[in-house]
């Protein structure tokens, strides 16, 4: 992948947001070589972007929040990893909503539609950046370690190896039991009231159970 790549074709899915309860559509648009990543929200007026750049980032609480002056995007996480695992630099990503629809908590769903579209390799060149020495950051007891290789690997201490080696897409994060959680300003969700196969979600939408991707998920 040494060319910007995009989308072949528009790829479209449609569901509930997961935090504000919210029917959303999302459509991921192609887009030209050194446009990035960026939320469009069409349902306010001007159609207002937000880059998917670290500098807009504004909240990481439970998900990942982009936000430029007042406009907002929540939850963006599934879908932005769904794009950087195809390697898509370049897309337009429209919402009629403030956040993508969560699917089934994972970004498999956004992978699959990625898959359909296809990818589409662009002329123009990737600019690469290059580790030349440790870089470490530290936030409370997560710390994060990034050493100069000559190939691409993760190690993650806390996640179940077996379940993680064979597929990083299904892969969702649940809490700890018997832990509650602030979903909605109305809504607390207990996992007490759960067995450890499955996984909750609370919203204005109502409340839905779906089963863990693996029997092992991480905490």
């Amino acid at each position: 992948m040494l060319n910007h790549q995009t989308l072949n074709l528009p790829a479209s899915f449609s569901g509930i947001g997961l935090h504000s309860g919210n029917r959303v559509n999302m459509t991921i648009l192609p887009a030209p070589a050194n446009s990035g990543v960026r939320f469009r929200r069409v349902d306010l007026d001007g159609k207002p972007e937000i880059e998917a750049r670290v500098e807009n980032v504004s909240e990481t609480n439970r998900s990942t929040t982009l936000a430029k002056g007042n406009v907002k995007v929540h939850t963006v996480e599934h879908v932005l990893a769904a794009l950087a695992g195809y390697g898509i630099d370049n897309a337009i990503i429209e919402l009629d909503a403030n956040e993508p629809p969560i699917a089934d908590g994972s970004s498999r769903e956004f992978c699959k539609i990625i898959q359909v579209a296809g990818i589409a390799p662009l002329a123009e060149k990737k600019e690469f950046f290059t580790v030349t020495e440790p870089l470490e950051i530290r936030l409370g007891e997560t710390v994060m370690t990034l050493f100069p290789d000559e190939g691409f690997k993760i190690t993650c201490t806390s996640a179940d190896k077996k379940a993680a080696s064979r597929n990083f897409i299904p892969l969702r994060s649940r809490p700890r039991r018997g832990k509650k959680i602030w979903l909605t300003p109305a809504r607390f969700v207990s996992t007490r009231r759960l067995n450890t196969s499955s996984r909750m979600v609370s919203s204005k939408a109502g409340v839905w159970k779906t089963p863990l991707s693996f029997a092992k998920t991480p905490c």
